[in-house]
């Protein structure tokens, strides 16, 4: 059988367990395999063992007959469910009993196929092979989830404990909601060219206690699937301050694609949409641009502009851009950050005007902490500015942190 001579080299390093009472049958599955790349194939001969050999040696797949004296591979398929539990340890059923009752019954058990004897050699690598090649990606899995409960536990210790109990985070998720604990600071947009206030961003802020800060929070309600819940709170309380701001202000609300996709008009009802602005805030790749833009219609419609934002991080790319076609971009931070001194910063800020101005989008620069910053931002030609220089985020209630005096 020459085509299936290496079929198995991808999985080589896996060892196998062929069981079964009987030891023709085990040691021809034994040369099958290791003529098709597999040399680590142990036979156990006696069904009782199987638990004491895993623990002793581990196994990467188990195949497994039914009909054997003392035990039956019923038990020993339970067993081997008990022993592998929070695992993947596939099992493939090898038997001569192949009756509908039989095979429902160890699928039904846990097994992840079945085979009937006499094997079809071509079927039998195949479907070792297959079930050895999802065991090494169910280990890989575990092994990254390892190295980010580690970098949680390191960085974000609020999202490492919602990993480890989601319950614990729904609950407090549900708290902050029944009990109306969301607030909503805003901080102003100024124009750069005369320091007047153009638009205010309405930022949702949680309780200090419980998960962490905003980004754990909403981290963790994406992960134990409230997310498209909380963000319709946060959106709704923004929106609830709009006749707070003096006429001429609009409100840019942060919304992501999830929310968008979950139909906005039905999540946040009627608003003065010609006074809003949506940022759409992306960390994920966009699937499909034109059912996006199918759900945006119906808002930017009404009046409602577009902003995206975070312009040069995660997935807001110029793709991004080009696609969903907004009114205004938003300069990351990352890039806002140093521009004054800093080249390679001011070339990608000089760019972005120019790109801005060539297809009609308005530039807001984020983050702006220093006057020099600001200074050469405005000689760059950005219009528009955010960040704590121009004025803090204040909770509602306050006052906005008052803008400085552009030089």
């Amino acid at each position: 059988m020459p085509s299936l001579t290496n079929a198995l080299a991808a999985v080589a390093d896996a060892r196998v367990f062929a069981v079964d009472d009987n030891p023709a049958n085990t040691s021809l599955l034994k040369r099958l395999l290791q003529r098709s790349g597999l040399p680590d194939v142990v036979e156990v001969h006696d069904p009782t063992m199987v638990i004491d050999m895993l623990d002793e040696r581990g196994a990467d797949l188990v195949l497994l007959d039914l009909r054997m004296p003392g035990m039956d591979g019923f038990e020993v398929l339970a067993q081997i469910q008990q022993w592998a539990a929070g695992t993947f340890l596939p099992v493939i059923v090898v038997s001569s009993d192949d009756s509908r009752r039989s095979v429902e019954r160890a699928l039904g058990m846990g097994a992840h196929d079945f085979l009937s004897k006499p094997v079809e050699v071509g079927e039998l690598v195949l479907r070792v092979r297959n079930l050895l090649l999802h065991r090494r990606a169910y280990q890989e899995l575990r092994r990254s989830r390892a190295w980010l409960r580690t970098r949680l536990d390191l960085f974000e210790p609020g999202l490492a404990r919602v990993d480890a109990d989601p319950g614990w985070a729904r609950q407090e998720l549900r708290r902050v909601l029944d009990q109306h604990l969301l607030r909503i600071a805003l901080q102003p947009v100024i124009d750069l060219r005369d320091g007047s206030q153009v638009s205010a961003e309405a930022l949702a802020r949680f309780p200090a206690a419980g998960i962490g800060d905003t980004s754990e929070w909403l981290g963790a309600a994406m992960e134990v699937g409230m997310g498209v819940e909380v963000e319709t709170a946060a959106a709704l309380a923004a929106l609830a301050l709009l006749p707070t701001l003096p006429a001429g202000i609009s409100l840019a609300v942060n919304v992501s694609p999830v929310l968008v996709l979950a139909d906005l008009m039905a999540c946040l009802g009627d608003a003065p949409w010609h006074r809003v602005v949506l940022e759409l805030i992306e960390h994920a790749p966009v699937e499909d641009y034109s059912v996006l833009n199918r759900m945006l219609a119906p808002v930017r419609e009404a009046g409602a502009r577009l902003a995206v934002d975070d312009t040069g991080a995660g997935f807001a790319s110029l793709r991004h851009i080009l696609d969903v076609r907004p009114d205004f971009i938003k300069l990351d931070i990352g890039i806002v950050r140093g521009v004054d001194h800093d080249l390679s910063r001011a070339a990608v800020s000089e760019m972005m005007v120019r790109f801005a101005e060539r297809v009609g989008i308005q530039l807001i620069a984020e983050g702006i902490e220093t006057q020099g910053e600001c200074d050469t931002l405005r000689e760059l030609g950005v219009v528009f500015g955010q960040g704590y220089l121009l004025g803090r985020p204040a909770i509602v209630g306050g006052t906005l942190g008052d803008p400085v005096p552009l030089r």
